[in-house]
């Protein structure tokens, strides 16, 4: 049977802590007034996000994708080279993680459709359809991944009378587009539609373009060219087609989203990310941050425009896009994703090491887009089982935060080239990057991690332990990286400053006193804070909050597993004010075994502003 990321998500917890878990719960302690639980709490944490069981797992999945024969081919790929890349990712990457195989663009050739105006495979040569692929993937414990926009309507199909939505016999796959509505009609091309949302059974045929794919068992989805749709713009291009609104682009992703529900992961790709990606973080489970992999080296990954704009793509390469759009990213937010990967393209090993942990510090998705016939022997850089590790244990750390303001604003308020990121189990990943051409030293003190002293050290590239620290550094080459783990003597300790960050929620670090690099700011109706705690056994743990106010007020806490089981059921906290200061409100949680998700949130009817430092969970 096949092993779906779904699957493996839904299991993830107890592989997370590394240890066999208990399941019997123990006796739950009277908990103290202040956490006790308001009859008027909903059974649910509100939330501002689509809050996926994806987004929940915390780092996006791994795969290889067609792009590295496509695009320099600039043509789809050929059926007998994509079986032979997947027999290759089945043989050599799949026992990684690496179990899904994803088409890519160059679709406009894949004519024949359903009835309902669906394509049945990836391109007219192909002699096998959709379902013939997901079953042979699925013989070899994988699955298919398609790249395919539900908004577009193949010209085939809209000439063709007996084509019908689906459901709706009475509505014609011409009747859902509009003359001259082109996907790239402003460069010439006239191939596909873009479906008309505000046209009668629009609604019907997106929708059921997603439950096709999902019927047929594809877990992931990849929706691309949505700025084009949005406002038929391309910063590069100029004109490429006919705009169709704000209002109606939040329509199709909506459509979208409540179609796939649970069971398929909605990538979305060249997305303008207006307003700070303020549709997407609702719809959308990933999002690109950068433009496209192109060549791949060393250039795309850290040169290029080293500016933001506002329209796709804001950031050129993944370095700047991470960190500009780092406060969106984390458990129920979003998964950034950095593109495709392909290691034979870059100049050294440095390079590898560089991209393969900027990857994995900022939980993108590690898509191999080498070939069976050209990744020679760079395949190590994918299966680093220490560097793996993280990526398994849903880790998605933040760059250093010198500031609240905006990365777009002030290009000095972030550090692209320092990274941490706390685990399920307590410790931390730290990666410290060069960028620049020539030798350079960086370092991260362990006190912007909260750690006080000295806490153990292992480099998971060289597969070597350092000793006790209190600064990481190194003397990095050009391009070059450490990457390592970082224990400290007392794992119950979780910082807010890199857990995840919902409902306009952000960093802050202008009350003196605090610890770590910075604290969260709980200032608005539906702000949240998640941090991913991992318990050995269920049962009843003390907690504490570190946090300031100036006002005091309320906030609602509770905890649920990644695939939304609720473990404590949401309840007031009342926080005092502070007077400037900190202090610490003490309670209970109940958590499950394995990995849950303890969230703090200004749910309706909370009041005051909250700056949130740290819990401990013991």
């Amino acid at each position: 049977m096949a092993i779906s990321r779904r699957a493996l998500i839904a299991g993830a917890g107890a592989a997370a802590t590394g240890a066999v878990l208990a399941s019997a719960s123990t006796s739950h302690a009277t908990e103290p007034a202040a956490l006790a639980r308001r009859a008027a709490r909903p059974a649910a944490l509100p939330i501002a996000s689509r809050n996926s069981v994806w987004t929940r797992s915390g780092a996006g999945p791994l795969y290889w994708n067609i792009y590295g024969w496509a695009f320099p081919h600039n043509a789809p790929i050929p059926e007998a080279e994509w079986q032979a890349n997947i027999d290759w990712l089945a043989e050599d990457f799949a026992p990684h993680g690496y179990r899904m195989a994803c088409t890519d663009g160059w679709i406009e050739g894949s004519s024949r459709t359903t009835r309902n105006g669906y394509i049945t495979t990836y391109n007219d040569s192909w002699q096998h359809d959709w379902a013939y692929w997901a079953r042979y993937l699925k013989t070899r414990d994988m699955s298919l991944g398609v790249y395919y926009n539900p908004l577009w309507v193949h010209r085939a199909a809209v000439a063709d009378p007996t084509r019908t939505v689906v459901g709706r016999p009475d509505v014609r796959i011409a009747d859902i587009v509009t003359e001259g509505d082109f996907f790239a009609g402003g460069i010439g091309g006239d191939t596909l539609y873009w479906v008309d949302v505000t046209k009668d059974g629009a609604k019907e045929f997106v929708q059921g373009y997603v439950k096709y794919f999902k019927d047929l068992g594809v877990p992931y989805l990849r929706i691309d060219f949505l700025s084009w749709y949005e406002d038929g713009r391309d910063a590069n291009i100029g004109t490429v087609g006919l705009p169709h609104g704000r209002a109606n682009y939040e329509t199709a992703l909506r459509w979208m989203h409540e179609a796939a529900g649970e069971d398929v992961e909605l990538s979305l790709v060249m997305p303008h990310l207006y307003h700070h990606a303020e549709a997407e973080v609702r719809y959308g489970d990933l999002i690109r941050i950068n433009a496209d992999a192109d060549k791949g080296g060393w250039d795309r990954l850290s040169g290029g425009r080293q500016h933001w704009q506002d329209a796709w793509p804001n950031w050129h390469n993944p370095f700047l896009g991470f960190t500009g759009y780092a406060d969106r990213s984390g458990r129920g937010q979003l998964i950034l994703d950095g593109d495709f990967l392909m290691m034979n393209t870059f100049a050294n090993d440095d390079e590898r090491r560089t991209c393969i942990s900027l990857m994995t510090l900022a939980g993108s998705p590690l898509t191999i887009s080498d070939l069976h016939s050209n990744i020679a022997d760079h395949g190590w850089a994918y299966t680093n089982p220490e560097v793996l590790a993280l990526h398994h244990q849903g880790l998605v750390g933040k760059p250093y935060f010198h500031n609240a303001t905006s990365y777009a604003v002030d290009p000095g308020s972030r550090d692209s080239e320092r990274w941490a990121g706390q685990l399920p189990d307590g410790t931390w990943a730290v990666a410290l990057f060069n960028r620049s051409d020539g030798p350079a030293t960086r370092s991260l003190d362990l006190s912007a991690l909260g750690i006080d002293g000295t806490a153990r050290v292992r480099d998971l590239w060289r597969h070597q332990d350092l000793g006790r620290l209190s600064t990481v550094r190194a003397d990095l080459p050009a391009h070059g990286t450490l990457l390592v783990r970082v224990t400290p003597d007392d794992t119950s300790r979780y910082q807010a400053a890199f857990a995840a960050w919902g409902g306009g929620a952000g960093f802050g670090n202008t009350v003196a006193g605090h610890e770590a690099m910075g604290y969260a700011d709980i200032d608005a109706d539906g702000a949240s804070v998640t941090f991913a705690v991992g318990a050995r056994a269920s049962g009843t743990y003390r907690i504490a909050l570190r946090y300031s106010s100036e006002t005091g007020g309320t906030l609602t806490l509770g905890a649920e597993q990644p695939d939304h089981t609720v473990v404590t059921r949401p309840r007031t906290v009342d926080f005092p004010a502070t007077g400037g200061g900190w202090a610490t409100m003490s309670g209970t949680v109940k958590l499950a075994a394995g990995d849950n998700l303890i969230t703090v949130v200004r749910a309706p009817g909370d009041t005051g502003t909250i700056a949130l430092n740290h819990i401990d969970v013991r």
